[in-house]
């Protein structure tokens, strides 16, 4: 009996995605929590629900129809938006948290749009 090992597979795009929008909801929820800020609340969710809508997108249309863009580019807008939020919140206050937090994960997020648009997706 031959045992056949494999190496786990790399994170796809669709799985960064699906992250990115945990985080963002569950970053969202502690601002409302400690800061008492709704803006981060509505926002965190409106954000992270989009991009775990990204996310099913991908995954659904990867195996019916792998040319298919609209998950990438909806995943793409909106980390293009948090970027646009959080890095110079990030570059004014150095605070990791959560403007860098939120600064690099949606710069990874534009990264894996560019890459799935170009048709680089893993």
């Amino acid at each position: 009996m031959t045992l056949l090992l494999t190496a786990p597979a790399f994170p796809s795009i669709s799985d960064y995605y699906a992250v990115f929008g945990g985080v963002s909801i569950i970053l969202g929820m502690l601002g409302f929590v400690r800061a008492k800020s709704r803006a981060s609340f509505i926002a965190g969710t409106i954000s992270g629900l989009a991009l775990l809508g990204a996310a099913f997108v991908i995954a659904k249309h990867y195996s019916t129809d792998p040319s298919s863009k609209t998950g990438y580019v909806l995943g793409l807008v909106f980390s293009a938006l948090l970027l646009g939020r959080f890095l110079p919140g990030f570059i004014k206050s150095k605070k990791f948290y959560p403007a860098g937090i939120l600064a690099l994960l949606s710069l990874g997020g534009v990264i894996a749009g560019i890459l799935g648009l170009l048709g680089k997706a893993l």
